[in-house]
């Protein structure tokens, strides 16, 4: 079976690393990003299974960013947003953008492991 693709965007590289090093391994392959455009670039260029964002910042910036991760390629990558907000405004405004997963801090490893082997296997006919 395919090693899941998964792009993570954070602006703090220790912590992009750290989820990249839980993820990584037999099951994932992990590209990391520390802009947007870089983030991008990464999603049009492997289009990935899964994006992973350690921040809300893309979404505050007016960028359609995920309109712009999911431009072309023939798969939708699943984005997941990873953040210390909790405010429902938040929350909501994110799922409307078109988040598919919110995960607030502290946020446990093995979920978050748990969902991107739970995405491989539901493409796994892809």
């Amino acid at each position: 079976m395919d090693k899941t693709k998964v792009v993570i965007y954070s602006t703090r590289d220790t912590l992009g690393r750290m989820i990249s090093d839980m993820i990584g391994g037999a099951v994932s392959e992990v590209v990391n990003c520390a802009t947007t455009e870089q983030t991008v670039s990464a999603c049009l260029r492997i289009s990935p299974d899964i994006v992973i964002l350690l921040t809300v910042a893309p979404f505050i910036d007016g960028s359609e960013f995920i309109g712009r991760i999911r431009l072309r390629g023939s798969r939708r990558p699943a984005v997941y947003v990873l953040s210390w907000h909790q405010s429902e405004h938040i929350v909501l405004s994110l799922l409307e953008a078109g988040v598919d997963q919110y995960l607030t801090f502290p946020v446990s490893m093995g979920r978050l492991c748990g969902k991107v082997k739970s995405d491989r296997d539901n493409r796994g006919g892809e």
